[in-house]
């Protein structure tokens, strides 16, 4: 129905023909059936809402069986020694012996478990975490983590150990407790007010290389009366960069004999650069002295010393082909997934002590991971070029994963192509005479240093410049570790 809004004197002598009907506006029309409201569509709804009503209806029948059951596991959680002691107390008024219960004793000791887990649940610590880490760490060695807590609740947190270490009644589930970190023991506080903060300093430490989400810090309050407890696993929501320990000369023979390769090859390196005359200067009393001028002495009536310098800092790319064979875990056993676990990380460790080594002896490195994609690369490489630090190469080493080989190769090619006259070192898993890398056999240019860790005795390409080969037996990189000490600071 429309209406019209305007307002205006009719003309006396319109027509009154022409002057609207409001008949014609206020006419009914029967609304249309809808098609949900047919007598077809009646039984399927019906249909529907009794299907909601079985749903509702199993859900709460459900809930009913299952609530038992979690009751129990969450009294069997919360218990300490207190409150098992209260129990068997309680078990003991019933006075088997003399036929009839100790009523009064029973009903003390039942009122007490009841009185207190409900303190206990109403008086559970509402608390906000803040995580204080260094930016990456060693696999396998402790490292420093302050945790800062604060109590914003109106009430008090009572009787708290507070640390990374789960305590009390542990979980059934097989397995549940192996991780692959350790950290220092929890420690109590007495009490934190209302407003007030606490300050956990401990250390930490993970045995595997990669980027590691850190565990939920544990909060235990055993109030009152330390009859029984509740935990509170505060999500950190942090990310710590785990890098791979550096290969040590006792981890066995071939280790020994590579890390000597790599030496050699470094030395030869830096060895083999020049050094240029820059300049005369006056001589200063404890500063050693290279070369005299002696003309420049006689002439001026005070010693006169010659400087020399290299003529610029060697730089070299570093190539990681992170490729292995990609056994399928269906097919392989887990003896032979391990050999090539243990294998990558070897090849990461060797990498990590190649790292220091060079950066040591003022050799500008570029790190180049197989396993990074183009445009993650391309990004490190504009932002650091030559001048990333050993730390951030670490860090990138501690996110490689294997890959396939073919693509590996395919990267390598288009670094060495970039890289022009500058050396190269590339450490692979695979020998240059292998399938894998049979399209880099023959063709690498003098520049270019091929060092495989396979355990049979790679073949090294010609080269003009220093070069190396070796081999690596499988083992650990590092050993496992347990960690002590830790205190709490309000």
């Amino acid at each position: 129905m429309s209406l019209d809004v305007s307002r205006g004197p009719v003309a006396a002598n319109s027509d009154p023909s022409e002057i609207p009907s409001r008949r014609q506006d206020t006419r009914f029309e029967p609304p249309a059936v809808a098609a949900e409201d047919s007598p077809q569509a009646a039984p399927a709804k019906a249909a529907a809402i009794l299907m909601q009503a079985l749903f509702g209806l199993s859900r709460w029948l459900w809930w009913l069986v299952k609530a038992p059951l979690l009751a129990y596991l969450s009294l069997r959680r919360s218990l300490t020694a207190a409150s098992v002691s209260i129990l068997l107390a309680s078990v003991m008024t019933l006075n088997v012996i003399w036929g009839f219960p100790w009523s009064g004793m029973m009903g003390g000791c039942l009122a007490m478990l009841m009185v207190g887990f409900a303190i206990n649940r109403l008086m559970r610590p509402r608390l906000k975490l803040s995580v204080s880490l260094p930016r990456s760490a060693i696999a396998g060695q402790p490292f420093s983590a302050n945790v800062r807590l604060a109590n914003p609740s109106y009430f008090p947190a009572l009787d708290l150990r507070v640390g990374w270490h789960r305590e009390g009644v542990r979980e059934i589930r097989l397995g549940h407790h192996e991780t692959d970190w350790d950290a220092s023991p929890p420690v109590s506080v007495s009490i934190l007010r209302s407003g007030d903060q606490m300050y956990w300093h401990g250390s930490m430490l993970f045995n595997e290389r990669g980027i590691h989400d850190l565990p939920p810090f544990q909060v235990a309050s055993t109030f009152p009366f330390h009859l029984f407890h509740i935990r509170l696993p505060l999500e950190t929501k942090t990310k710590i960069a785990i890098t791979p320990a550096p290969a040590s000369d006792d981890d066995d023979p071939m280790t020994r004999v590579m890390l000597a390769a790599i030496g050699d090859w470094s030395k030869q390196l830096v060895a083999g650069a020049p050094v240029e005359y820059v300049g005369n200067r006056e001589y200063q009393v404890g500063v050693p002295v290279r070369r005299w001028d002696f003309a420049s002495w006689a002439r001026l009536g005070r010693p006169i010393v010659r400087e020399y310098q290299s003529p610029s800092i060697q730089a070299v790319t570093l190539v990681v082909d992170t490729s292995q064979w990609l056994a399928d875990p269906a097919a392989s056993s887990r003896a032979r997934q391990r050999e090539l676990q243990v294998d990558f990380e070897r090849l990461m460790s060797i990498t990590a002590t190649a790292i220091s080594d060079l950066t040591s002896r003022r050799v500008q490195l570029k790190l180049f991971l197989t396993s990074e994609s183009p445009l993650d690369h391309s990004a490190v490489q504009h932002s650091n070029s030559f001048g990333e630090s050993s730390e951030l190469m670490l860090v990138r080493l501690a996110a490689a994963q294997p890959m396939d080989p073919a693509l590996a190769e395919k990267r390598i090619r288009e670094t060495i192509d970039e890289s022009r006259s500058q050396p190269v070192l590339v450490f692979s898993l695979f020998e240059l005479a292998s399938e894998q890398r049979s399209g880099l056999a023959g063709h690498l240019p003098p520049n270019v240093s091929y060092l495989s860790l396979e355990r049979r005795q790679p073949t090294a390409p010609p080269a003009s410049g220093p070069g190396i080969s070796g081999r690596v037996k499988s083992g650990s990189a590092h050993s496992r570790g347990h960690l002590t000490g830790a205190e709490a600071v309000q």
